[in-house]
């Protein structure tokens, strides 16, 4: 089993230096990786970090001392005299059991710098010396008994020096860490995604000690001339080493995660989001980082993936969506986003004519339903009159809005179209049940009953003449009366919506405020005094099953569910597949 296990190489640490692997993901000093630990819920401090050094339990990277004269700061990546490492005033701390001098806590004139990786280790460190009492498990025994804390302290002390005696000589963990910062140029600015873009560190960083200049590195470049052969050679790597590696990190991740069920979605939120996470979750999420980059280290090596770090801890039956649906990175993330419900994609559309419908459905919806239509996942579409849904050529009259339809039912949302009968619109009903979808060859573009036609007009088919005479006066504010016969007579035009309108400009000289009109409609069918049920309103049976066709419109969370959708008969009715002729042999 040790022969699957990663070794630090001689001088791991000074090699990461001199070849500048520092540039996408820096080193820390001392202050700023206890920091560091800290977030990640790691209890340390400065004090602490450099006693568990001095017990040859953890070391930095490296570590320099100020130098005997005055001299310019040590600049990474070091060039012929500007090296510290040559001059004894930076030292690899790397070796492993450790050999070099370790400085106290208080001393200001030498600083040691870690990766953001060995919170692997330290983590592992931490558990070994670190004692978890609960007192309350004495309270049960008799209080005239004494407590044997001497010897209770002695086996626990003892036990401590063992482990800490097995881990001076560990170097599993501290080689992992020191391999991923090793390859993290190459590899960082991937595991910085959010699976469409990728953040890549540019510039210089300094402290007292230590200019890194980045200025000159390109990632771009680093990615074209990356030899991992190299890399190879230097950590001895065999497919079982690194796969055994990987898989370490990767369960480290997942058993510290407190959010890891959610990462299917949490990969694709921002970096700079998820930079402000806290606790377990950060110290998760650089692990996992590290992971990443060691699987990208694979597959360039050996041609092979390893699982999804959220995948090694478990067996997956059924990749949810499948292998072959992430690799568009889109899908993935609707297939995702439906999967927590998180997705606003409408459920269903309501493509109505003009603004007045508009409001009338959201203001039905909200008083009498009880909620806004976009919390029941249904948009409203406002088509601006009968004309724009039909079309203007003859002969392709009612493709655009079709089309619309087909597109909608493509993407899972149910299109509910609501119109007038006025100019084309049954034309436009009928030629809707025999036009086929463009997207699938299994059914049309809709369902008849999809598209809706009132009667005359959606004020007509709704409202009585007396409520409409007395809206109209409503609106129109004292400047004209109306009566139920004169509106009684509008309806009976070939257009009475036009036809109200017209009564309303001869009687007030002004256009019929419509929206207003809807308004003032809408609340005398809410008013308790109203004489006709509300339940007998045609709207509110056409919503109240538009409400329930949106809450049944489950999204798809795999690609063969939405292919088995989208051939179903909710979307459009289904075509029957044309009848083959058998061809007939000539002799």
């Amino acid at each position: 089993m040790t022969a699957d296990l990663l070794t630090v190489p001689l001088h791991a640490g000074r090699a990461i230096v001199e070849t500048g692997a520092v540039f996408a993901c820096p080193l820390l000093g001392t202050d700023r990786f206890v920091r560091f630990c800290s977030d990640c819920n790691l209890a340390i401090s400065r004090e602490r970090l450099i006693r568990l050094e001095r017990l040859g339990l953890f070391a930095p990277v490296f570590r320099v001392k100020t130098p005997r004269k005055a001299t310019r700061q040590f600049r990474i990546p070091p060039a012929g005299s500007t090296n510290w490492f040559s001059k004894r005033w930076a030292r690899d701390t790397t070796a492993v059991p450790q050999v070099h001098a370790v400085p106290t806590h208080t001393d200001r004139t030498q600083e040691g710098y870690y990766s953001i990786f060995q919170i692997y280790h330290l983590d592992s460190v931490l558990s070994a010396v670190t004692l978890e009492l609960q007192l309350d498990s004495f309270l049960d025994l008799d209080p005239d008994e004494p407590v044997d804390w001497l010897a209770a302290g002695t086996r626990w002390l003892s036990r401590t020096r063992d482990l800490a005696a097995s881990l001076r000589d560990h170097q599993y963990r501290p080689a992992v860490a020191l391999l991923c910062q090793h390859i993290s140029n190459r590899y960082y600015p991937q595991t910085q995604s959010d699976m469409r873009t990728q953040q890549v560190r540019k510039g210089s960083s300094s402290d007292q000690w230590v200019v890194i200049n980045a200025r000159e590195w390109d990632w771009d470049d680093e990615s074209q001339h990356w030899d991992p052969g190299k890399t190879k050679r230097l950590y001895r790597l065999t497919p079982e080493k690194l796969r055994h590696a990987y898989e370490g990190l990767a369960t480290a991740q997942a058993h510290c995660d407190p959010i890891r069920h959610w990462y299917p979605l949490t990969q694709f939120v921002s970096v700079r989001e998820r930079r402000k996470l806290k606790n377990d979750a950060l110290r998760a999420e650089s692990l996992r980082a590290g992971a990443h980059m060691l699987r990208l280290l694979h597959i360039d090596l050996y041609g092979r993936d390893l699982p999804h770090p959220n995948e090694v801890t478990g067996t997956v039956v059924n990749h949810v969506p499948e292998l072959e649906a992430r690799r568009d990175v889109r899908r993935h993330l609707e297939f995702v986003a439906n999967r927590f419900g998180v997705n606003p994609q409408p459920r269903l559309s309501l493509i109505v004519e003009g603004q007045s419908e508009e409001t009338a459905v959201k203001q039905i919806f909200e008083d009498y339903f009880g909620s806004h239509p976009g919390v029941l996942g249904i948009e409203i579409v406002v088509l601006g009159g009968v004309d724009v849904a039909t079309g203007g050529k003859r002969e392709d009259r009612f493709r655009a809005i079709m089309r619309l339809i087909d597109y909608l039912h493509h993407h899972q949302t149910f299109a509910f179209l609501i119109l007038d009968n006025e100019n084309y619109a049954h034309r436009l009903k009928n030629a809707g049940k025999k036009m086929k979808s463009i997207h699938t060859n299994r059914r049309y573009v809709t369902r008849p009953e999809y598209i809706r036609i009132w009667k005359r007009s959606f004020e007509f088919d709704n409202f009585s003449c007396t409520e409409i005479a007395a809206a109209l006066g409503e609106v129109a504010e004292g400047r004209a009366r109306f009566t139920a016969k004169q509106v009684r007579a509008a309806r009976e035009e070939e257009q009475p919506g036009a036809a109200l309108a017209t009564l309303y400009r001869l009687k007030t000289n002004c256009g019929l405020p419509k929206i207003g009109l809807s308004e003032a409609l809408v609340r005398r069918m809410l008013c308790p005094a109203a004489r006709r049920n509300i339940e007998n309103r045609p709207i509110v049976g056409v919503l109240d099953r538009l409400a329930v066709l949106a809450a049944r419109n489950h999204l798809p969370t795999t690609q063969r569910t939405r292919d088995a959708n989208q051939e179903s008969r909710y979307l459009g009715l289904k075509r029957r597949p044309r009848a083959t002729r058998p061809r007939r042999s000539v002799n």
